[in-house]
C-alpha cells in the first residue's frame, strides 16, 4: 500500500520508528520530518541518519544533506518498514534547488506554532500527525488550552482534538489559523470524546476525501502510553 492507498491510518510517531528502504534495497533512514506544500498537501518525507550523523550535522561537522522522498515514491509500509521505488543512488537531499517547494511548511516548523480560531483565540498546539487511508492529513490537536476545553465541557479526562487539514484557513509567520470558531466545531460523536477504539475504527473509515471531520479524542491513561504513538 502506498501513502495514498492506506490499509489503515498510520501516525507520524509511528512512521518515524519505521526503517525507510530505497528500491535496490538499501536502508536509507528514518523519518525526522515531513513537507507540505503551499496549498497543505503531503509533499514529502525528509530522511535522517543516525544519531550520531544527526548531531555531527547540528554542530556543523559535517554538511547537512539529508535526502528527501516524494510522497508518490512511497511504495509499501509494512510493519518494520517504509519501501520507495527509488534507488538510493538516486535520492536527491534537501539542499538542492527546488526539492523543497517554495513557500512550503514542515511538521517539525508546525508544531512550533500556535493555533487559533477564526476569532483569534488561541486553541492548543499541534502535537501528532495522521496520515488517514483517503491520503489527506489531518492534525492532532492537544496541550494546555485542550486541558481548559475539556474542563469547560465537563469532561474529566484529558482530550485531543482531530482538525483535517480542510479545517485550515491560513499558516503564516503568526501561526496556525483554523476556518471556523471554536464554538462553531462540530466536536463530539454522541456527546462523548472517542475512547481508543472508536478512533481506530473511526479513523479507519476515511477512505474518502473530504470525509474526515473535527472529533475530539480521548487522550490515553498513563497506563495505555505504551501504544500512545499508535493513536497519538
Amino acid at each position: 500500500m502506498s501513502m495514498c492507498e492506506l490499509d489503515e491510518y498510520r501516525t507520524i510517531s509511528e512512521l518515524r520508528k519505521k526503517s525507510v528502504i530505497s528500491r535496490d534495497g538499501l536502508k536509507i533512514g528514518r523519518i525526522i520530518d515531513v513537507v507540505f506544500d503551499s496549498n497543505y498537501r503531503l509533499h514529502s518525507f525528509v530522511i535522517g541518519g543516525s544519531k550520531w550523523e544527526e548531531l555531527r550535522e547540528f554542530l556543523g561537522f559535517i554538511e547537512d544533506v539529508d535526502p528527501v522522498i516524494p510522497v508518490d515514491s512511497v511504495i509499501e509500509v509494512t510493519d518494520d518498514s517504509i519501501n520507495i521505488n527509488i534507488p538510493k543512488e538516486k535520492l536527491k537531499h534537501k539542499l538542492e534547488e527546488d526539492v523543497i517547494p517554495e513557500n512550503a511548511f514542515t511538521y517539525n516548523e508546525l508544531k512550533r506554532m500556535k493555533i487559533f480560531d477564526k476569532n483569534d483565540q488561541k486553541f492548543g498546539k499541534l502535537i501528532n500527525l495522521v496520515f488517514l487511508p483517503c491520503g489527506e492529513p489531518a492534525f492532532i490537536i492537544g496541550g494546555t488550552r485542550m486541558e481548559e476545553f475539556a474542563e469547560s465541557l465537563k469532561f474529566e479526562d484529558n482530550i485531543d482534538l482531530l482538525l483535517p487539514i480542510e479545517y485550515i484557513d491560513n499558516i503564516d509567520h503568526k501561526g496556525i489559523k483554523m476556518k471556523t470558531r471554536i464554538s462553531e466545531l462540530q466536536l463530539t460523536k454522541d456527546n462523548k470524546p472517542m475512547d481508543k477504539e472508536t478512533q481506530r475504527v473511526y479513523l479507519n473509515s476515511l477512505k474518502r476525501k473530504g470525509d474526515a471531520k473535527t472529533q475530539l479524542l480521548l487522550r490515553p491513561k498513563p497506563e495505555e502510553f505504551h501504544d500512545f504513538a499508535r493513536f497519538h
